[in-house]
């Protein structure tokens, strides 16, 4: 089988379309299921489970992945235990904690050298519906994609996107609100519909007829929030979406969807509602028990974060990225994350999309992605094999070779019917 190389690394990559009436075609041993459902709340699409029938359209399923012989992934137990670490900020294993830590470090680490957050566009002040100031920036020339991140990132997240696909396209990036160089709302209006809103003025800033709007995590939330509330920008100005480690439900139930046993994950998303909760009621307290623990982040980034064998400079960019969020933001964007449901808004998504998540994504499950994708009518699954939540980073050269071509597909429509002609079922890419 062909490879593709990733940031020095080896991936294989394969495209699969599957056929009307099929499922996503899946490897390896299928997500553990929790039959028990909690008393007092209306079904809701399962996290973890396919629907037992496909929309009828032909959905495409893009694995790449680094080779085998890579280490064991971190243990549920792990993740517990580390979440109890970070909630308490105990100091009990510094020395270990330290040790683990600069052994990661000195890992061979082949984006030693890359200048990340250095890469600033044209910026530019913007005043959304609500009078909150977003930073905006922009970056290149031609058909226009714009560009969300996710909770506690900022747009310097997309890094290797700012890097290399201007050369091609118009880049817009914007910080959302409470976010990197972005202003606070004067109400603490961090809701979803606020978000939603946000994308809107940015849209509309932009002045363009048609765009591709890409999304990662709470910016793809924001985004399903959006293509609800606003029906006629999809399929209007909006011609494609790419929702990158994103997800349709309640985030805290991704985080603790790895966990087979209810009452384990139960009190996994008790310990995660409670740290955040704590942090909303005493942020200097909470801020100074986080600078205690930057090991620790360091650890947990690393262990939500991405897949077994991530980049050293990758996971303490995104570590100090996550750290410059202040805590209170953390507290108040949190609640517009938990008990949500936007099954009903992928049915709105008139658009092509393209939807990509890493096969060890923590946060965002990849059910999270079949079930999108098995709901959004002519939607592709793109599924980065060893990649977790930040698939962004960790596989950015084939995540930004289909996003590429995505947009080739929706915004040049000359290009996009050449492309159909020539793209065969079964696709192997070999990267230098």
């Amino acid at each position: 089988m062909a490879t593709k190389r990733t940031s020095g690394r080896p991936a294989r990559a394969a495209l699969e379309r599957a056929g009307r009436g099929r499922n996503p075609v899946t490897r390896g041993k299928p997500a553990a299921r929790d039959s028990r459902q909690r008393p007092g709340r209306a079904p809701r699409p399962p996290v973890g489970e396919r629907s037992p029938r496909r929309n009828g359209t032909p959905t495409a399923v893009h694995r790449a992945g680094k080779q085998a012989g890579q280490r064991t992934p971190l243990t549920v137990r792990g993740i517990g235990l580390l979440a109890g670490g970070l909630l308490l900020g105990v100091g009990a294993g510094v020395t270990l904690e330290r040790t683990l830590v600069g052994r990661d470090r000195r890992r061979e680490d082949p984006d030693a050298g890359e200048p990340f957050g250095g890469i600033r566009g044209t910026p530019v002040k913007l005043t959304s519906h609500d009078g909150t100031r977003l930073h905006v920036e922009e970056l290149g020339q031609g058909p226009c994609l714009v560009f969300a991140h996710g909770f506690s990132l900022t747009q310097d997240a997309w890094h290797y996107q700012r890097r290399d696909l201007p050369g091609r396209y118009r880049c817009v990036f914007f910080d959302q609100r409470g976010h990197g160089r972005s202003g606070r709302p004067r109400k603490d209006d961090f809701s979803l519909q606020a978000l939603a809103g946000d994308l809107k003025a940015v849209l509309d800033w932009t002045g363009e007829e048609r765009v591709v709007l890409v999304a990662h995590s709470m910016g793809g939330i924001a985004a399903l929030q959006f293509a609800e509330q606003f029906p006629g920008e999809l399929g209007g100005r909006v011609a494609g979406l790419v929702l990158v480690g994103s997800t349709y439900v309640d985030t805290v139930r991704g985080m603790t969807a790895a966990v087979s046993a209810w009452g384990a994950a139960w009190a996994q998303r008790t310990l995660i509602t409670g740290a955040f909760r704590f942090m909303g009621q005493d942020p200097a307290r909470a801020q100074q028990l986080r600078r205690r623990g930057s090991d620790l982040g360091y650890l947990g980034t690393r262990l939500f974060g991405f897949g077994s064998n991530p980049s050293p400079s990758q996971v303490a960019f995104v570590d100090k990225t996550l750290a410059g969020t202040d805590v209170e933001v953390w507290a108040k964007v949190f609640p517009s994350l938990v008990d949500f449901d936007l099954s009903e808004s992928l049915a709105a998504v008139s658009v092509p999309a393209l939807i990509a998540t890493g096969d060890k994504d923590r946060l965002t499950p990849p059910s999270a992605a079949r079930f999108m994708a098995e709901k959004i009518p002519g939607s592709r699954l793109l599924i980065l094999e060893d990649a977790g939540h930040c698939a962004f980073l960790e596989e950015h050269e084939v995540l930004d070779a289909e996003i590429a071509a995505f947009a080739d597909e929706v915004l040049v429509p000359a290009r996009a019917a050449a492309r159909r002609r020539r793209r065969p079922g079964v696709r192997r890419v070999k990267g230098s």
